[in-house]
């Protein structure tokens, strides 16, 4: 009887860690979109978690730049519909520039 309790608590809680993820997934992802596929564009943002996911609807090189020192990183290339992965540092804010519609998560958006 004790064991199917702990059990099930750790199911529920389980289930609890994905929805709450899930949403801070969905809240925190933005897209940078252009009227035209082949314009370059640049927007600020800044890593929830210091690991972001970015993924572009056409070939293209992503840049991003440290706004305070001006120290850039680099996701060399991505293939339409295929994401990468890329370590910023928590809490920095970063200029992302590169060309498509560019779908990044999760992050904060710096809006002027």
């Amino acid at each position: 009887m004790k064991r199917k309790w702990i059990v099930s608590c750790l199911i529920v809680i389980f289930v609890a860690v994905i929805i709450i993820y899930a949403s801070i997934q969905k809240k925190h992802t933005f897209t940078l979109a252009a009227n035209d596929r082949n314009s370059f564009k640049s927007e600020q943002i800044q890593p929830l978690f210091g690991m972001i996911k970015v993924n572009s609807d056409c070939d293209t090189s992503v840049v991003f730049t440290d706004v305070e020192t001006g120290e850039t990183y680099t996701i060399g290339y991505i293939t339409s519909g295929v994401s990468e992965k890329i370590r910023l540092k928590k809490g920095r804010w970063y200029t992302v520039e590169g060309t498509g519609n560019l779908t990044i998560t999760p992050v904060n958006v710096r809006i002027e």
